[in-house]
C-alpha cells in the first residue's frame, strides 16, 4: 500500500508588516463600509426630504442649503413649498452630485478588503484606484453639471455651485488617476519578468 507524503514546504509566517497591512486594513474596510451606507442613506433621507418632509428645518436658499430649527431668512425656501416639477428636476441632481461619493467609499472598501488578504500590488488593486480617480474627478464636476442642468430648467435656488475645493478635488482625482496607472505598468512589468523565469 503507498503512502503520499506533502513534502512542500510550510508557508513562511507573515512578517510583522503585513500582519500590520492586514490589522489597520480590515479597521479601513469597516469605515469605508459605513461611510458608503451613510452616503447612501444620505442620498435616500436627501429624496424623502424633497419629496415627504413637511416642517420648515430644511431649506434651499442662493447661499446653499440650510439646516435650522430659527426661522428661515427670507431668501431660503423649505422644500414642502416647491411645485412637483421642481421636485423631479431635483432627483438628478441628488443622485449625480451623491453617487461618486459612494462610489469612492465602495472603492476604498474594496481596496482595503485585497489589503487585507494581502494582495497589495494586482491589477485589481489599480482597477480600484482609478475608479477612485474618476470619482474624485466627477465629485469635483457634478457641482457644476449639475447647475447647467438645473438653470437650464429653471429651478435652480442655490446659485453657489463654484468652489476651489473643486478644482482641488479634480486635480487631485487626475493625479490618483495617473498613480493608478503607473501602478499597472508595474503590474505588467512583473509580470513579463515572471514570463521569462
Amino acid at each position: 500500500m503507498a503512502s503520499v507524503v506533502d513534502i512542500a514546504p510550510p508557508r513562511p509566517a507573515p512578517s510583522p508588516s503585513v500582519r500590520k497591512i492586514r490589522g489597520t486594513s480590515r479597521a479601513f474596510e469597516v469605515l469605508f463600509t459605513a461611510l458608503c451606507a451613510l452616503n447612501v442613506a444620505f442620498v435616500i433621507f436627501s429624496l424623502w426630504v424633497i419629496f415627504f418632509y413637511r416642517g420648515e428645518n430644511f431649506a434651499v436658499g442662493p447661499r446653499g442649503g440650510l439646516i435650522t430649527s430659527e426661522p428661515l431668512p427670507p431668501d431660503f425656501v423649505p422644500f414642502h413649498t416647491w411645485r412637483l416639477a421642481q421636485k423631479l428636476a431635483y432627483v438628478p441632481d441628488v443622485i449625480v452630485r451623491g453617487l461618486p461619493v459612494i462610489v469612492l467609499f465602495w472603492a476604498l472598501r474594496e481596496l482595503f478588503r485585497l489589503y487585507g488578504r494581502s494582495q497589495v500590488f494586482t491589477a485589481r488593486n489599480a482597477q480600484l484606484i482609478q475608479i477612485m480617480g474618476v470619482c474624485l474627478i466627477a465629485d469635483a464636476a457634478a457641482p457644476f453639471l449639475c447647475h447647467l442642468v438645473l438653470s437650464a430648467t429653471g429651478y435652480e435656488i442655490d446659485k453657489m455651485w463654484a468652489h476651489m475645493t473643486s478644482v482641488q478635488e479634480l486635480i487631485l482625482g487626475a493625479v490618483v488617476f495617473v498613480i493608478a496607472l503607473v501602478m499597472q505598468a508595474g503590474h505588467e512589468i512583473e509580470e513579463d519578468r515572471e514570463g521569462f523565469i
